[in-house]
């Protein structure tokens, strides 16, 4: 082929070419659009998985809620007990009745405790019904009211104080968030509306749960020390025979710390629940984290199971 000819040849496949380069970019832009589709979908997904993840948690806080007041009176009764000896008869009603006045406040606290953590459930639910394309109808009215119900609890909650630890003086600082763009124009507008609110009731749920851990361990140490002194050291100290049962009591003082580890895995939960709340309505949830929050859920819901399971024992 001459030169003239060839420079012919190339002008006519000219448009060829540039048509092949229109496809690629348009390709490039279909798949960043497809990718970007992917990324709102899977924004929403975490959100899912962190409503999911707040409703099991919350589904397992009353029993803990439970044992803690158990141990609370334990520890209270055992005091009583001690301090019987040393009082007049006409003295002990008067004691008797300001211990139970105590735990009496204590139990609404925790009765405060409870409401609120059923009000955080329901939330939840109810974010888990707006993700839904399908989902009923006044879900958003229903959130807004449960986060006002919400608010007006939180100020009781704050007031509180489990043993010496003021639930007020553990609230972590307000996080700012700036909501991710979903897809959903009802579920952006609600997590503006609520995002933040929603996020301080989770702090509070946070700052609860860690005084209630804390005074479980000091619960749990001291009828721990209790249980040893009457039921393992004192028997095998002593002249008398040695019971039958002793090894079991022995056995069970060395690892009775069933209560402490729930507490424990609690902290860890409601404080990974918080942050994947955060991040998951910011976008930034990525699936490890989510992996990692489904796990230290579980970790604790299996703690508490236990825990349950063995109610029926008396604690000493």
């Amino acid at each position: 082929m001459s030169e003239k000819n060839f420079g012919l040849e190339a002008r006519r496949l000219r448009p060829f070419h540039l048509h092949a380069r229109h496809i690629h970019l348009l390709s490039a832009l279909l798949l960043g659009l497809v990718v970007a589709g992917c990324a709102v979908s899977t924004d929403t997904a975490r959100l899912d998985e962190v409503a999911r993840a707040g409703i099991a948690y919350a589904d397992k806080i009353p029993p803990l809620l439970d044992r803690a007041f158990e141990l609370t009176v334990g520890v209270d009764s055992g005091a009583l007990v001690e301090a019987r000896r040393h009082l007049a008869e006409d003295e002990r009603r008067q004691v008797l009745d300001d211990f139970d006045a105590a735990m009496a406040e204590r139990l609404t606290e925790y009765v405060a405790a409870k409401r609120h953590n059923a009000w955080l459930r329901s939330y939840f639910v109810a974010l888990r019904a707006l993700l839904k394309p399908d989902g009923p109808k006044g879900v958003g009215h229903a959130a807004e009211r449960l986060t006002v119900t919400l608010g007006k609890l939180s100020p009781v909650l704050k007031k509180a104080r489990v043993g010496d630890v003021s639930v007020s003086g553990l609230v972590e600082p307000a996080a700012s968030i700036a909501v991710a763009s979903f897809r959903s124009e009802v579920l952006r507008r609600e997590l503006e509306a609520r995002g933040q609110a929603i996020e301080r009731e989770l702090a509070l749920q946070e700052a609860l749960v860690t005084a209630l851990a804390r005074q479980i361990r000091a619960d749990r140490e001291v009828l721990s020390a209790r249980f040893r002194n009457d039921e393992v050291l004192g028997p095998y100290v002593s002249a008398a025979r040695l019971p039958k049962t002793w090894p079991a009591r022995r056995l069970r003082s060395l690892r009775d710390t069933a209560d402490v580890e729930a507490a424990r895995a609690a902290e860890q939960a409601i404080r990974s629940l918080r942050n994947a709340y955060v991040e998951a309505l910011e976008g930034r949830l990525d699936a490890a984290r989510a992996v990692e929050l489904a796990a230290t859920v579980e970790g604790f819901v299996e703690l508490v199971s236990r825990l349950a399971a063995g109610a029926g024992r008396a604690v000493r």
